[in-house]
């Protein structure tokens, strides 16, 4: 009896290490793809690729649910879609004037939103969750205690925030105090984080609200993000001309800012090239509309 309970005990410990050891080996493998991911120099083919990715991620997190590291990926890649293409193809649309198809995307947008918020919830504590449930000033007083290891989670909870201020700005304009404390805490814990997003973020909120209110225009911040990532990271530039230019109504600044963008060498960079690809397309589409965005009448501030 004794052996058959030890035989058991063994093969059961195998089977735990060889699950592990599987786990580590996929994730390591998943690790490797995103970096690969980054260096792609076409954007249809990250944007054509990344449904499928998230549907692989999400099943390797219920695969393996004491994995972290596949809830991570799973939540950033999900958000990232969001973020990245169909909040990218709402501006192109609204700045164009498709209105139909802003509409059409706004609405895709809110259950991805929802999406990605869930995932990154489920990767922070009880109280900070409990204090996102409330809200107010139960979470601003419960961010004072975050962690480093937390602020992917944090960032992503204010970007998708802000993202819905940009879509519906009276009817989320409420939440923009917390938004800014929540990456203010993001920006002190871990400074330049995932490209500097944080520092880009609070930049062009304060370039929007100095539009009306005056007050800064969220030039520091950017000079923060231009020191954390070097050369090289043209989504700075890019995001530097849409908020804080047109902030100024500086036509002359914002033109000559998104004209040298696209004249970089993104080959230069290749661990950006994706990234760069995407700022580069951001730049074209706001200098088509140059008009709207900063008219030729306009005097600067």
């Amino acid at each position: 009896m004794r052996a058959v309970l030890a035989l058991a005990l063994v093969a059961t410990g195998c089977s735990g290490w060889i699950k592990g050891r599987a786990a580590a080996t996929t994730y390591e493998i998943l690790e490797q793809s995103q970096r690969s991911a980054r260096r792609l120099p076409d954007v249809e083919l990250a944007r054509a690729a990344m449904p499928s990715g998230i549907v692989q991620l999400e099943a390797f997190a219920l695969a393996y649910p004491d994995h972290r590291g596949f809830r991570t990926l799973h939540a950033e890649n999900l958000c990232q879609y969001a973020v990245g293409f169909v909040f990218d193809d709402w501006e192109d649309a609204s700045l164009r004037g498709r209105s139909d198809e802003a509409r059409r995307l706004a609405a895709r947008l809110g259950p991805l939103l929802d999406a990605c918020v869930d995932a990154n919830l489920a990767l922070l504590p009880a109280a900070l969750r409990d204090a996102r449930a409330h809200g107010g000033d139960a979470w601003i007083a419960r961010l004072a205690a975050a962690r480093r290891d937390e602020v992917p989670a944090l960032l992503w909870l204010a970007t998708s925030d802000a993202v819905r201020l940009a879509l519906d700005p009276l009817r989320g304009l409420g939440k923009l105090d917390a938004i800014e404390r929540t990456l203010a805490r993001c920006t002190a814990l871990a400074p330049g984080f995932h490209d500097a997003d944080g520092e880009l973020l609070l930049g062009a909120l304060a370039a929007g609200r100095s539009r009306f209110l005056r007050g800064s225009d969220g030039s520091a911040q950017f000079q923060k993000a231009r020191r954390a990532l070097g050369d090289g990271a043209l989504i700075v530039d890019v995001m530097f001309a849409r908020s804080v230019a047109v902030a100024r109504q500086d036509r002359a600044l914002f033109q000559t800012t998104l004209e040298r963008v696209l004249a970089a060498d993104v080959t230069r960079w290749p661990d950006r090239r994706l990234a760069n690809e995407l700022a580069r397309r951001k730049a074209q589409r706001y200098l088509d509309a140059i008009e709207t965005l900063v008219p030729a009448a306009t005097a600067p501030r």
